[in-house]
């Protein structure tokens, strides 16, 4: 929905980023795409963009076609293809709307693939160039645990703190405002209801020569008595520590 939203902003300025109208043809042309799009035709708005691309000699409304391509291609799980196209967008665009959320649609291709420095530099990149924009809850989530997992915890407090300030209700607030208080990850082989079951899974790992420590965590009026052990500053770190873990304890999960 975002994405078509902001498609139909574009419709209403085709042919008017340059101060003066493309070919009837080719704002037509456009246009149908983007109803394409609205409809769930994604292949056949990406096929229009792609005509568009071709015939527009002028580059004047470029940028909304590559966008058009690139969210037509998103759906279509063209993750590459998408990307590529995105940067064309913010190249060929004067519009720091559109090159906002550009960015920030290729922030959420690297998020979700964890690529986690790429993706915290495109959501600051969306920030940067359309400072007017406010962002959404999930962006800033996903910006300040990026920088947390590639070790930059100071930096992400600024988005995790304007998320709680932001969103205080909502359900990614209340993830962030525990992230907050953390400044690693470390790895979590059990949580138990009493404390001698956690003290005895501790010795047991320790005996088998990992680090192991019971830290009682109240959660909904309950204290439950957490066994973790390591403290890693990035998240590819505690991969890699639990990747090893993992095949002696196999339900070992990593946690802030």
């Amino acid at each position: 929905m975002r994405k078509w939203m902001f498609g139909l902003g574009i419709l209403t300025t085709i042919g008017l980023i340059s101060g003066c109208a493309a070919p009837p043809s080719q704002t037509t042309s456009l246009a149908s795409g983007y109803q394409a799009y609205q409809q769930g035709q994604f292949m056949a708005a990406e096929t229009t963009a792609r005509a568009y691309i071709a015939q527009d000699t002028t580059g004047r409304n470029l940028a909304e076609a590559y966008y058009l391509a690139a969210i037509s291609e998103e759906h279509q799980a063209e993750l590459a293809l998408a990307a590529r196209d995105y940067r064309l967008a913010i190249s060929h665009s004067q519009r720091p709307d559109l090159q906002g959320k550009s960015y920030k649609a290729l922030g959420d291709i690297s998020y979700v693939q964890a690529r986690f420095n790429r993706a915290a530099t495109d959501y600051r990149n969306s920030l940067s160039v359309d400072p007017s924009a406010q962002p959404d809850q999930r962006m800033l989530y996903r910006l300040g645990t990026s920088l947390e997992n590639t070790g930059h915890w100071n930096a992400a407090r600024q988005y995790l703190d304007q998320l709680v300030a932001n969103f205080p209700q909502s359900p990614l607030a209340k993830s962030a405002l525990q992230r907050l208080s953390m400044n690693h990850f470390t790895l979590q082989f059990g949580a138990w209801n009493n404390a001698p079951a956690a003290w005895k899974q501790a010795a047991a790992l320790k005996a088998q020569g990992l680090q192991a420590a019971v830290m009682p965590h109240l959660v909904a009026g309950t204290t439950l008595f957490l066994v973790q052990g390591g403290v890693y500053m990035t998240y590819s770190a505690a991969m890699a520590a639990r990747g090893t873990a993992a095949e002696r304890i196999p339900q070992v999960i990593i946690v802030p």
